[in-house]
């Protein structure tokens, strides 16, 4: 457990802590404590590796290790640096946090809304990786450091089948719709930000409080509402009753409460003293989150206690959720109070408290608590299918740190014949962090029943394809393989998921039939805009042969969906007309702009069909718009649009 003691206005005096706790007797309670190491700056965010611990202390993650068995680190090791790098001044409410151990065997984290500039300390030849903003990931084997999707402020987490949900102070849950690393793919479209609201009641809820009002936050509302001291008024002029503070967003993934909990979402208000329930329903790409019917006007869990400050939680060995208490007087942040209000409060008052708390069902059994470090090959390859989610995680983890190929073959039989699809799709990942999945597996988890497995399998497919190269134009697929006509068959997949996964890979990779492919994504996608956004990223050629294949569907040309999917394609295929040669440039530009529909060959019919037109009033400024939508992308009129055609 990482300890911030010098929150919120100490760090230079490094009190922080990474404290043990050990269960000596297997009753769900922690019977010994042992400080594991000091002289921290702010720890925030802690994970297991290899008997150790990365830690995030901005602006570094550590290693911690006790290797001579006194239950305190002697190896102590900075491996990445540059967090918060060129900040004059850290918010210690936006440090790096919610170290995560993903599927695709990488650490994640998100840097919350501190810059950086990260470097692998002892390694000047692996450079610097510059960000303003967002999430990350790191291989703790071989330290390779990335950007990822995201940007919550604190808050981070993966359901069962890898999708990222975030939160923030006032947007209490939102989900991560795609990887960061496509969206670099296509340079003629831009795709919305990853990151989206999907509570029904609004990001910033209403919240049950059981705790009374502060008398400084009433005061600081009023002095704000009338203007007395800057700062944002909040919820109408209420001091609370809404999500100020949330934290800590877990999706419950244990195995110790009844089944209706499985895949819900629990966030924290340290604010307001509580942790609030959402249950999380998929329409095909996006979620939404809402209450669930028993918690209308009520939280799953509150406090009359205004020191109950949760900020984290986890899943635990026992399946139970595991809730971290930062326990004390004011978590506000100390820019947000006015000096009035500040000189009278103790922001020190509870650093030398915290509290964890276990929340179990009713009637709960406490388990005999397994030893996975003492575990065989077998049975951490057994683990993966185990229904909760730490024993899922953890056995991954423990697999990929050993590197031992004795576990190639029954991994193998697991993702053929695992019972779960979440073990079955870990079994793939796990096979590839061994260097042995091939590609006549995914070919086999292509068709798999689940289309959790049928999705990560594509992910998977793309190191077997042959890569697009950013910026070269004329690339083609030359070889095909059962591989890649397993991703064109999915094409037509029934489930939303894998259509949408197949949109997103197929953007850097190279197969035959990829236009083809593309314009199948295209027409399941009406009433999706995901599904669009995904395939249209994808869509970085071949312009001619995707709106062909799309026009030859009469109905789906005619259809409002498909007239604006088409005009969205020939937008990029005039941006890329920009990169063409001069000499190829007119025929590649007779290719993509076919008209839509036959021409009738009675032009003097033609011309009468439109006369009507003649008698209505124009409009410049509509004239305007049209132009710049549909024709500035290959005309130019008063220095509006490219010179591309006459």
């Amino acid at each position: 457990v990482v300890e911030m003691i010098g929150y919120s206005e100490h760090r230079d005096d490094r009190l922080g802590q990474v404290r043990l706790l050990e269960d000596e007797n297997g009753d769900g309670r922690y019977d010994r404590s042992t400080i594991y190491a000091g002289d921290l700056a702010w720890p925030t965010a802690i994970v297991c590796h290899d008997g150790g611990v990365f830690i995030g202390a901005t602006p570094d993650i550590l290693f911690l290790k006790d290797t001579d068995g006194d239950q305190k680190a002697d190896e102590r090791r900075v491996i990445f640096t540059g967090i918060g790098d060129g900040v004059n001044r850290l918010n210690m409410q936006s440090l790096m946090n919610s170290f995560r151990w993903g599927h695709d065997n990488r650490i994640h984290g998100t840097a919350s809304g501190t810059p950086g500039k990260v470097r692998v300390v002892g390694k000047p030849e692996r450079g610097t990786i510059t960000f303003r903003r967002g999430d990350f990931s790191f291989d703790p084997r071989v330290l390779d450091f990335r950007l990822e999707s995201g940007g919550a402020q604190h808050g981070m987490d993966f359901d069962v089948a890898g999708r990222k949900f975030v939160c923030s102070n006032s947007h209490h849950i939102q989900q991560v719709m795609y990887e960061r690393r496509y969206a670099r793919v296509n340079p003629n479209f831009s795709p919305p930000s990853p990151v989206v609201d999907i509570p029904v009641d609004g990001a910033s809820a209403t919240v049950f409080r059981l705790s009374p009002d502060e008398a400084w936050r009433v005061i600081r509302t009023r002095w704000r509402v009338a203007k007395q001291v800057s700062g944002p008024v909040e919820g109408g002029g209420r001091p609370s009753g809404y999500f100020t503070a949330a934290t800590g967003v877990t999706i419950y993934d244990g195995h110790a409460w009844p089944s209706a909990f499985s895949g819900d979402a629990f966030i924290a208000d340290a604010g307001s003293n509580l942790v609030h329930r959402k249950k999380l329903l998929r329409h095909r790409i996006q979620f939404t989150a809402e209450r669930p019917d028993d918690e209308r006007d009520r939280e799953f869990l509150a406090s009359t206690d205004n020191w109950f400050r949760p900020v984290q939680m986890e899943v635990g060995p026992d399946g139970a959720l595991y809730i971290a208490d930062m326990y004390r007087e004011v978590i506000e942040h100390p820019w947000s109070l006015p000096h009035g209000i500040k000189q009278h409060i103790d922001l020190d008052s509870g650093n030398d408290r915290g509290r964890i708390y276990r929340v179990v069902p009713e009637n709960f059994v406490q388990p005999q608590l397994p030893r996975l470090a003492q575990a065989t090959l077998a049975e951490l390859v057994e683990t993966l299918d185990h229904p909760n989610g730490w024993h899922r995680n953890t056995a991954a983890r423990l697999l990929y740190e050993r590197q031992n190929q004795a576990a190639v073959e029954p991994l193998r039989r697991l993702a053929k014949r695992g019972k779960t699809a979440p073990a079955r799709m870990v079994a793939n990942y796990s096979l590839a962090a061994l260097g042995a999945l091939k590609s006549n597996d995914l070919v086999l988890a292509l068709s798999d029943e689940s289309p959790i497995v049928r999705a990560h399998a594509i992910r998977l497919a793309e190191d077997f394809l042959p890569k697009l190269q950013p910026g070269v134009a004329g690339q083609s697929a030359v070889f095909d393989s059962p591989l890649a006509a397993g991703l064109r068959r999915l094409a037509n997949d029934p489930d939303a998921l894998v259509r949408y996964q197949l949109g997103w890979s197929l953007g850097g990779v190279s197969i035959p039939g990829k236009a083809v492919a593309l314009s199948k994504l295209l027409k399941h996608s009406a009433g999706d805009r995901w599904q669009q956004v995904a395939a249209l990223n994808a869509a970085t050629a071949s312009h001619a042969e995707i709106i062909g294949s799309l026009n030859a569907d009469e109905a789906f040309a005619r259809s409002k969906i498909g007239s604006q999917i088409v005009t969205q394609l020939e937008t990029m295929a005039a941006g890329r007309l920009a990169n063409v040669s001069a000499g190829s440039a007119g025929e590649y530009h007779a290719q993509v702009f076919k008209p839509k529909t036959k021409t009738n060959p009675d032009r003097a019919k033609a011309i009468e069909q439109f006369r009507p037109a003649l008698d209505r009033r124009g409009s410049a400024i509509a004239g305007k718009a049209t132009f710049e939508q549909r024709c500035a992308a290959c005309h130019q009129l008063g220095g509006v649009g490219r010179a591309i055609g006459p």
